[in-house]
């Protein structure tokens, strides 16, 4: 047992329990402050806190400073380019089997619209009984300038307005173009169609359609109610073909009778433009002719062009196309599929809506509610032709001194979208000896098995940037997703630590 003297025991500097001051909160802020950071996972902190020496840690600070710095200043770069929505197109795959998409539409224009026979038939049909000889040279003439009538001739029917019209006014150009335009038979030579080496009867494949060329008989559309009806009764429809080359795709023959035209005004010689086209595109620019006593091989390259939904925060603008879902402003009370080529004429319909406050429902896509243009209306589609017949695209007018006058349609691309290369071989018919045949044959099919398909994708998209940024901070500072939660785990200690002590610190300055 030990003894303790008293001079061994402190004495007390006053009555009652001794109270132990608390360490001072600085002292005790710092060391947690270095203790964290001491083992910390990010490169560099552990010796800007673990070195023993000041100038030690001043330099291992400006390094981790310097290295933070050009870091984040890379990732501003990084943060410039992300903000440009730069877009790049590759290509997927050249091996894209053409069975994937429908066959082109294929329609068949006359120069001539107009069947000739049947002039006496529609005097007596559209005209009233006994009409005199200056009514039906009127109507003759009506009829000669309806005959080769389209957007880049409306010029003709300005002769009209020299006549007295008031005899024919009440006539409607549609009813008098479906009732004299050629039908199937009078065309096609029987029993000469032949798709996927498969005969067919052509008036069953062909259907009557209106394009801006006027009624065509087309193949392989969905425009027209009859075609779409057609879509109804066959799940294959629209067609498609999985070979190529010659025979293996659409064939027809078309009889170039002369009887059929007008022999009076025949201002226009026999032949027909072939226009290949999407199976929902109202109609195309590009047009090939055939002649008669030709054959003519026409050998499509399709190519498939598509963009990526990464694209579908960009504005269409930007983009410079427009998805299915989305509605361009001036493509609208239609029921089309959006692409260029349909925006173009129901953009033109509205045109000439404003311009002569009448709608051409034989020409271009209808409108509702909109009356059609009448026998009078003719001086106005004819004074104004210049403005129907050519489009101004874009800021054209800033690289283009272009005097004529025009109309502007903004109308971009579908964002997915097919584009035909096309062409066209033409060598002369041969007949048999005797023969009094003049005719048009015709072939269009693939010219290879395989075709091309283009995406377009944003260059630098979010996870683009999160895996840049992964990157740019590994190497720079040796951080990760962990450093970082780890780094907020920290700051909260601390935070929690200087809030504790002050509060503490307070509480004793109050007592």
């Amino acid at each position: 047992m030990l003894l303790y003297t008293k001079e061994l025991v402190a004495p007390r500097p006053r009555p009652g329990l001794l109270r132990f001051r608390n360490k001072p909160p600085g002292i005790k802020f710092r060391e947690r402050l270095r203790s964290s950071f001491a083992h910390s996972s990010i490169h560099g902190m552990q010796h800007v806190f673990g070195e023993q020496h000041l100038w030690q840690r001043c330099l291992w600070l400006a390094i981790v400073l310097g290295a933070v710095i050009t870091g984040f200043s890379l990732y501003t770069v990084l943060m410039h380019r992300h903000s440009e929505q730069l877009l790049v197109s590759l290509i997927e795959t050249t091996q894209l089997p053409v069975y994937h998409i429908d066959f082109p539409a294929v329609a068949v224009c006359p120069w001539s619209h107009f069947n000739w026979q049947r002039a006496p038939s529609a005097l007596l049909r559209f005209l009233p009984r006994h009409p005199n000889a200056e009514l039906r040279e009127t109507f003759r003439q009506l009829l000669a300038s309806l005959d080769i009538m389209n957007f880049s001739n409306f010029n003709r029917i300005r002769i009209l307005t020299k006549r007295n019209l008031t005899g024919i006014s009440y006539l409607k150009p549609s009813d008098l173009m479906n009732y004299m335009t050629y039908r199937c038979d009078e065309l096609f030579v029987a029993d000469s169609c032949v798709f996927d080496e498969t005969p067919y009867d052509c008036c069953k494949l062909f259907v009557r359609e209106q394009t801006v060329k006027g009624q065509c008989l087309v193949f392989n559309s969905m425009i027209s109610e009859n075609s779409r009806k057609k879509h109804l009764t066959n799940q294959f429809y629209p067609y498609k073909l999985s070979t190529a080359g010659e025979e293996s795709g659409l064939k027809f023959t078309i009889n170039a009778s002369y009887s059929f035209m007008n022999n009076i005004d025949a201002l226009t010689p026999f032949g027909m433009n072939l226009m290949i086209k999407e199976p929902h595109q109202w109609s195309n620019e590009i047009l090939y002719h055939l002649y008669p006593d030709t054959e003519n091989f026409v050998a499509v390259h399709p190519m498939v062009t598509e963009t990526s939904p990464n694209t579908y925060e960009m504005s269409p603008k930007r983009r410079r196309c427009y998805f299915d879902n989305e509605k361009n402003p001036t493509f609208q009370n239609t029921s089309l599929t959006y692409n260029r080529e349909n925006c173009l004429v129901v953009c033109l319909h509205l045109v000439v809506w404003k311009t002569c406050q009448c709608s051409l429902p034989a020409f271009l896509p209808p409108i509702d509610g909109v009356p059609e243009c009448g026998i009078n209306d003719a001086q106005c589609l004819g004074y104004n032709s210049d403005i129907f017949s050519y489009v101004k695209m874009g800021d054209q007018e800033k690289y283009i001194n272009d005097s004529r006058q025009g109309h502007f349609c903004d109308c971009p691309d579908n964002c997915n979208s097919r584009l035909y290369k096309m062409s066209l071989n033409v060598r002369k018919l041969d007949y048999p000896k005797n023969s009094t045949d003049r005719l048009i044959k015709a072939q269009v099919y693939y010219g290879q098995r395989f075709m091309t398909k283009i995406v377009t994708k944003l260059k630098y998209t979010s996870v683009d940037l999160l895996a840049n940024f992964g990157g740019i901070i590994s190497l720079y500072i040796g951080a990760s997703v962990m450093s970082f939660i780890e780094f907020l785990f920290v700051l909260g200690k601390l935070m929690w630590v200087f809030i504790k002590d002050a509060r503490t610190k307070l509480k004793g300055n109050t007592k």
